[in-house]
């Protein structure tokens, strides 16, 4: 099956970029991989255009797009950095084949890996699946093929290379993912291990609460240190057993490691082959031993090859210590992959407590701790349907509630009660209008412009929501061509609120007033009052003059539509009346009784 390449990444380090893309046109030339993809963001090779012709001639295809920063604002998760890489693989993915291997690059510093990895494709694809018949256990799909990665750690968790990888275009795509590791985890992620976590999380309970619990930073060189005196308590909490007993577990199914062992030899040292003979034991995970391709590192140990790991999971190949045996234990338990529990979670708090493994730095991460619930009383003691409308009486606060436990919608039925019931005005706004406001229904959200234009809300958290949702509102018809004249209105009494009626200026330097005026305007009209500038009291004079003078002419439509929008401008009693009287005229039921209900505000 072809492998196609793809580079993702800014184009910072012209050198870096041109070696890694001639090793691939290479192997792409020797027939190794099918083609070359370049994604980056738009203006990147402004400052290369000798190399994006060279690119061109060569037949790499580059994916340009808009920058992350540039479509929303996220810049304080640290989740950005991965987000920016997986959109610009996202994008390459789109455009391959729907079968293919994808060997994914970066931009910088992925040659030397892209060197490692080259002998790999000459192999045929390893599906998923145990390397070691020895180990037997169920699994869940989440991979066809294995992904061929570089760096497996011990610690820092699925802390892989993200410089580059290789895996099945259907596997890979299981990466991209645009999760806020803040919300996921109430911590962040490093992009390296938000690039291969995100499939594990929901199969995994354990794996999550791991990165939830475990500050592993000082863990690092502390069990290294600890483990490496003379003397030592063989301890591990049993929550350590089943996570890497989890991890494990995960690498041997669903991973291939590229074997970096070459890569760590000196004139001095020479791994030896043979490592199946050699005894293995769980605690060398966190203090290394380098003559087992256990390499320790301020990052955590890092697992030198496959091997590493099918003969820590043997129990052939790892025993000898207490440890080794528990370790074992957990890797047979069928609960092995499930949350934490509440017992695991006790016995990490006191061991921390006791500075288990002398390490006085917090590490675990007690705050996201709230505990495990398994009984509540069925005794209902006290009613919590104790709420009380404004402008009704004990007897009809009662009976509304009683209404209310029936009802599927109770925002349209408030909404419907406040219109229906006469003496409910602007006082009742905020508990039976905003609820059915929410859902962008225009009506509400005009009659809640309206009440926060005469400061009818003192809440600031209300304010800003509401604000936020009349912005929506009208956006969202805008950009869909829907706008009528309840949008125009509303928008007029939200940006009224915001500007001094007493500088014209601002009024016509607001780019929404205007949309609103020339879309009501005559091209004449809409010349006159931009030349003009006239004052609010003055911009009010003449849209009523206009209706009057279309109403003479027999168009009643266009001047209704412009003494709506004179009584918004205006805003007042007086402006209120008028407009009433029209609709009362016209038989508009529906708009009199919502002017009547405007005019609660000015009492």
């Amino acid at each position: 099956m072809e492998t196609w390449a793809v580079v993702c990444g800014a184009v910072r380090e012209e050198l870096d970029l041109r070696l890694a893309i001639n090793k691939l046109l290479e192997m792409r030339e020797s027939g190794i991989i099918s083609g070359i993809l370049l994604s980056t963001w738009e203006k990147e090779f402004d400052r290369f255009p000798e190399m994006r012709k060279q690119l061109e001639d060569n037949e790499i295809r580059i994916i340009e797009q808009r920058p992350l920063e540039s479509r929303m604002d996220i810049a304080r998760t640290n989740s950005i950095n991965y987000m920016r890489q997986a959109l610009q693989f996202q994008a390459a993915l789109d455009q391959l084949p729907e079968d293919c291997f994808v060997l994914k690059a970066r931009t910088d510093r992925s040659l030397h890996q892209i060197l490692q990895i080259e002998p790999q494709l000459f192999k045929e694809p390893k599906k998923v699946g145990f390397s070691s018949d020895r180990m037997n256990k169920e699994m869940p799909h989440i991979f066809d093929y294995k992904i061929t990665i570089f760096n497996a750690r011990i610690q820092r968790i699925f802390n892989f290379s993200d410089f580059v990888f290789w895996g099945h275009i259907s596997d890979v795509r299981k990466f991209i993912n645009f999760n806020l590791a803040e919300l996921n985890f109430n911590r962040d992620l490093v992009a390296n291990t938000q690039w291969f976590l995100y499939p594990f999380i929901e199969e995994f309970p354990i794996i999550r609460d791991y990165f939830r619990f475990i500050n592993f930073r000082p863990l690092i060189f502390g069990m290294k240190e600890y483990f490496d005196q003379d003397q030592y308590d063989e301890t591990f909490p049993q929550f350590f057993y089943r996570v890497y007993a989890s991890y494990l577990t995960i690498l041997s199914y669903y991973f291939n490691l590229v074997d970096m062992r070459r890569d760590l030899e000196t004139s001095t040292h020479k791994f030896e082959e043979g490592l199946e003979n050699t005894t293995y034991h769980f605690l060398e995970l966190f203090k290394g031993d380098r003559s087992k391709g256990l390499v320790h590192s301020s990052l955590g140990c890092v697992l030198l090859n496959n091997k590493v790991i099918e003969n820590v999971l043997d129990k052939n190949s790892c025993f000898g210590y207490s440890s080794d045996e528990k370790f074992h234990q957990a890797l047979d338990q069928n609960s092995l992959f499930k949350e934490i529990t509440t017992n695991e979670y006790q016995e990490l708090s006191e061991f921390e407590r006791i500075q288990g493994w002398n390490i006085s730095r917090h590490w675990l991460r007690r705050n996201n701790w709230k505990g495990k619930i398994d009984h509540q009383t069925q005794l209902y003691k006290e009613s919590v349907l104790t709420y009380d409308f404004k402008g009704l009486n004990q007897k009809e606060n009662e009976a509304l509630l009683e209404e209310l436990k029936q009802v599927d919608r109770t925002d349209f039925y408030l909404y419907s009660y406040w219109l229906d019931m006469a003496k409910l005005g602007g006082e009742s706004i905020e508990q039976m209008v905003i609820p059915l406001a929410r859902t962008q229904n225009q009506e509400a959200v005009l009659m809640v412009s309206r009440l926060l234009r005469v400061n009818g809300i003192q809440d600031s958290k209300v304010i800003d929501s509401m604000d936020h949702l009349i912005k929506v509102t009208y956006g969202v018809r805008k950009q869909r061509g829907t706008v009528n004249i309840k949008t125009c209105q509303l928008m007029i009494d939200f940006l009224m609120r915001k500007l001094s009626s007493e500088k014209a200026v601002e009024l016509y330097k607001n780019g929404e007033i205007l949309f609103i005026l020339n879309r009501y305007l005559e091209k004449d009209e809409f010349e006159t009052v931009i030349s003009e500038k006239f004052a609010l009291e003055d911009l009010v004079e003449f849209l009523y003059k206009l209706s009057d003078d279309y109403r003479k002419k027999g168009r009643g439509t266009r001047a209704l539509r412009l003494l709506e929008l004179a009584t918004e401008f205006a805003f007042d009693r007086n402006s209120m009346g008028k407009i009433l009287n029209r609709y009362l005229k016209r038989d508009a039921q529906k708009n009199a009784l919502l002017t009547r209900k405007a005019l609660t505000l000015f009492s």
